[in-house]
């Protein structure tokens, strides 16, 4: 197996539309810094599960009107629930993957950023007024939770499966006609707002 500078160079003989959908934007860039082990898909999950339990920490604590003991206990027990199975969401999406072969899509950005803030606003919100219709804590957390599993599954699992491709010396594009489009698969609105940026 190469080693993990590698297939940084090896992009250098795809077009430029095959580039961008094994870079990505900037959050994939970000992810595909690290180490392929380190990036997989099941500890991407893990990762995003890690941060809502942080973020969780305000609502549970207004929930049990900050009892130390039984806050830190009931903390405990939904973060792990929630990392676990992040982790197993982000397993499924990289098993899923490596059978279609799918190429990665766009998650528009307002999902991925601004849902969990929404989420956090209104979980926190019924809390803080006592209105804890069950409906509200799941469309609540609803919104926190679901923007990871969903950029995982549609963007980051197939281009983690591109990269381990380059990584083993196999040609991820192969078998895929020169004239099939790809602009459908192209983060195009991240490409927009970096050049409307600069």
């Amino acid at each position: 197996m190469k080693n993990e500078v590698n297939w940084r160079k090896e992009i250098d003989n795809f077009s430029s539309d095959q580039r961008l959908l094994i870079e990505g934007g900037v959050l994939s860039r970000r992810f595909s810094s690290l180490p392929l082990t380190l990036s997989h898909p099941v500890f991407i999950g893990s990762f995003y599960g890690f941060l809502l339990s942080l973020i969780l920490l305000l609502p549970l604590g207004l929930h049990l009107e900050w009892n130390i003991e039984i806050w830190f206990e009931t903390w405990i027990i939904n973060s792990l629930s929630i990392i676990v199975m992040l982790s197993i969401l982000g397993g499924i999406s990289s098993i899923i993957i490596n059978f279609s072969k799918r190429m990665p899509v766009s998650v528009p950005r307002k999902l991925v950023y601004l849902s969990p803030f929404l989420g956090l606003i209104i979980l926190t919100t019924s809390i803080g007024l006592k209105y804890t219709e069950s409906w509200i804590i799941s469309l609540g957390l609803f919104m926190m939770i679901s923007p990871g599993p969903t950029y995982i599954h549609l963007s980051w699992a197939p281009r983690w499966r591109l990269l381990e491709s380059l990584e083993e010396g196999s040609n991820p594009f192969e078998g895929i006609r020169n004239n099939t489009p790809l602009n459908e698969d192209l983060e195009i609105s991240e490409i927009i707002e970096s050049f409307s940026e600069e």
